[in-house]
């Protein structure tokens, strides 16, 4: 007897469990089902990406996936009321937090005022730092400030550093770090313009009266540095910018009051926040989210940016940014962040489409394909839609 020369074909895995119990159902089904999800071309795409998620060991209760139209139609969603830690898009939260405190356009100011005057070529009195809450305030500003002493005339500095906060140098933890920092700097002499510090290094609650401005430092305006903070995923930048703003706890009630008592009327009622959607987690300072809470802040960062959201978020295909390292289709803004086993994207595609992702797997690398691909795919089936 011939032995047959072709392996048998395997048998197909089962389909996907689904929260409604019904075999065969893809697990993003919506609750309220309807025809037009029978034959939905988003079926086939979601349904593939989820295997594939649980094919590398990603558990599908720790994913949350939402696409939906600029119009608010709701295209396909798994685990859309579940929250699950945003990581750095907690930064996209501070950016719509910052824009509809300060605007687009602010600015941040920050004085250096000193208590005594020049004598030859020394500066008798103290050197008094005045934040102005500027979250990108660098040490290359800190050399701006010694060429200006220079120009001055100053060559020393008499009496102490004071810091009144909130004075923030980037990459340092407090005002007084900040401040320490800064006096180390001027007292380089490694630098092109030394000055030496005679004093020591302290915090200030409140400005002498006798103080007068030696300088000031203007920062570039709020919508060019959230371009920076989205565009870098400058951790440093984003705790400084949530510190002026008040920290996890005042985050936290503003996006319960921004998203669940003023959510977006345009998108579809399944979409809807509550305020268990929104928590922080375990020491009170990781950011949780739901994917369709997460849709309410991308609506709602769309509307303060006047419809473009590139105008503080990276586009994926141009510039310098943390959009490099993925392949998106070209076109796509898009935050990124990622922790231990996950990765989380959120973003509009080129034909407009919305979306969120926040998925859970063992390997980042797998993840950002699977997340591309996902991408890919929905950006090939939407396509002909609109022909």
């Amino acid at each position: 007897m011939t032995q047959n020369p072709f392996p048998p074909i395997p048998t197909p895995p089962p389909p996907l469990p689904s929260p409604s119990g019904t075999p065969g159902l893809p697990p993003w089904w919506p609750r309220a089902q309807s025809p037009q999800w029978e034959d939905s071309p988003y079926a086939s795409v979601l349904s593939g990406f989820l295997q594939g998620l649980a094919a590398q060991g990603g558990a599908l209760s720790q994913q949350g996936i939402l696409l939906w139209t600029p119009e608010g139609e709701l295209l396909a969603e798994h685990g859309l009321d579940r929250p699950l830690p945003v990581g750095a898009l907690d930064q996209l939260a501070i950016s719509l937090m910052a824009l509809e405190t300060w605007g687009y356009e602010h600015r941040f100011e920050t004085r250096f005022y000193t208590t005594g005057h020049r004598l030859g070529h020394r500066l008798t009195g103290d050197l008094i730092l005045v934040g102005g809450g500027d979250p990108y305030f660098t040490e290359a500003n800190v050399a701006e400030l010694a060429r200006h002493l220079h120009s001055l005339n100053i060559r020393q500095i008499d009496g102490d550093v004071k810091v009144l906060p909130p004075f923030r140098l980037l990459g340092q933890p407090d005002p007084l770090g900040g401040a320490q920092r800064l006096a180390e700097l001027l007292s380089n002499t490694q630098q092109p313009h030394p000055v030496v510090i005679r004093g020591s290094v302290s915090v200030l609650t409140a400005l002498p009266a006798d103080a007068h401005c030696l300088a000031s430092y203007t920062s570039l305006r709020l919508g060019s540095l959230l371009q920076i903070l989205n565009g870098s995923n400058d951790r440093a930048m984003a705790e400084a910018l949530l510190a002026e703003l008040g920290g996890e706890t005042a985050l936290l009630e503003y996006l319960r009051q921004r998203l669940v008592a003023q959510p977006i009327s345009r998108l579809d009622s399944q979409m809807a926040p509550a305020e268990q959607d929104i928590r922080l987690g375990q020491r009170g300072r990781a950011l949780y989210l739901s994917p369709r809470a997460l849709a309410h802040l991308w609506e709602h960062l769309v509307d303060f940016t006047d419809g473009d959201p590139t105008r503080i978020l990276p586009r994926a295909g141009t510039g310098h940014s943390t959009l490099r390292a993925r392949t998106l289709p070209p076109g796509t803004a898009a935050q990124v962040g990622s922790a231990a086993d996950r990765l989380m994207t959120m973003g509009q595609l080129p034909n407009g489409i919305h979306f969120v992702l926040l998925n859970q797997g063992p390997d980042l690398g797998i993840l950002r394909q699977q997340q591309d691909q996902f991408l890919q795919d929905v950006v090939a089936i939407s396509e002909p839609l609109r022909r």
